[in-house]
């Protein structure tokens, strides 16, 4: 295939014209996103409610009971969460400070030992109350920007859940003439691909969420329901979320005891019923449905996370599935999507050839 510099260069400027409008439009965006998404999980529940003669409107009374209901308990509990951690945060500014203070004991010892001059930096500088409550401030806010956002979210889903259920009969008819493209295929791909991935990692989150939670209250950490829904949201985020779902907890407890043995116990039994969810169970269940390079996962969170924050990263990955199933679809792209994959696979017949193959 012969590239022409006009052509690199006009696939380029494309590239960044997407990259501005993906950025500039994620106020819409996002919940059209995140509603795409939800109605593609919904959509087993509602075929299946359809075939029991639910009627389409008992059918959206349940989804958005769901989704509300979903929405209501995840603004509450980060509320409630902010809210103590306000009351609390004079307590937790002295336990700053004098964890602040050991820090700065020990790197102006370590300092002497390596270079014989004592370090000028203070932690203390970097830790404040007014740092803590203008972040959780500033996390109520973002509740407040979330239900706004959900508001938005809900409408999308009402009116792709209803037309959903016809989507692949207007594909067929809509594609009737056409013999080189199958777009109902496609389609069905594109949801066979990504309808696992949400079931499953939704599921694992919430058992994960739950059982973080449970241990968090068994020792008697704080913020407990606040720091298992962050598990929750934090594990649809590969590799990273992990990580923060077990160290965040671990520094609020060492905050509040000032043991580093109940911590070091507790952070153990934490990130080892993790592990086993997240490293045993998933898989098991899960398999290699998206089949995803992992520096393609990687690459995808970057990226995500920088046009979208958080919720880029959080749906990062089906984002990339649903590409990836795209470009396997077409001839002229297949190569792309085959690069995309984590293992080495055998070519298979396209759903979309081209035009005069047909």
């Amino acid at each position: 295939m012969n590239f022409r510099p006009v052509t690199i260069a006009v696939v380029l400027l494309a590239i960044i014209a997407s990259g501005v409008v993906l950025y500039v439009l994620r106020p819409i965006l996002i919940p059209f996103v995140l509603a795409s998404l939800l109605a593609i999980l919904y959509r087993p529940l509602v075929s299946r409610l359809r075939s029991w003669r639910v009627p389409m409107p008992l059918c959206m009374i349940v989804v958005l009971a769901i989704t509300g209901g979903a929405v209501w308990g995840v603004a509450s509990i980060t509320a409630a969460g902010v809210e103590s951690i306000i009351e609390k945060a004079p307590e937790y500014q002295v336990r700053l400070n004098d964890f602040a203070t050991d820090v700065n004991r020990w790197l102006r010892q370590a300092s002497v030992s390596m270079t014989g001059k004592s370090t000028s930096f203070a932690w203390t500088n970097l830790m404040s109350v007014s740092a803590i409550t203008s972040a959780a401030s500033a996390t109520l806010g973002g509740v407040v920007t979330f239900l706004g956002d959900s508001t938005l979210m809900l409408l999308f889903l009402v009116f792709m859940v209803v037309a959903g259920e016809h989507t692949p009969q207007k594909l067929k008819h809509a594609f009737s003439g056409v013999t080189w493209f199958d777009a109902a295929a496609l389609h069905a791909a594109v949801n066979r691909h990504v309808v696992k991935y949400l079931q499953v990692k939704t599921l694992i989150n919430l058992a994960n969420g739950l059982v973080s939670w449970a241990i968090l209250e068994a020792f008697g950490v704080d913020f407990a329901p606040l720091l298992g829904l962050f598990t929750f949201f934090l594990h649809y985020i590969p590799n990273i979320g992990s990580i923060v779902s077990s160290v965040l907890p671990a520094f609020v407890f060492l905050l509040q005891t000032g043991s580093v043995a109940e911590t070091a116990v507790m952070t153990a039994v934490l990130s080892a019923v993790q592990m086993l969810i997240g490293n045993v169970i998933e898989p098991k269940i899960m398999g290699d449905s998206l089949d995803l390079s992992p520096v393609l996962v990687l690459f995808s969170l970057a990226l995500w996370g920088f046009m979208w924050g958080i919720v880029g990263m959080i749906i990062s990955v089906p984002i990339m599935a649903i590409i990836k199933t795209v470009l396997e679809a077409f001839e002229g792209t297949r190569p792309l999507g085959m690069m995309m994959s984590s293992r080495v696979t055998k070519p298979q017949v396209p759903i979309v050839t081209k035009a005069g193959d047909a």
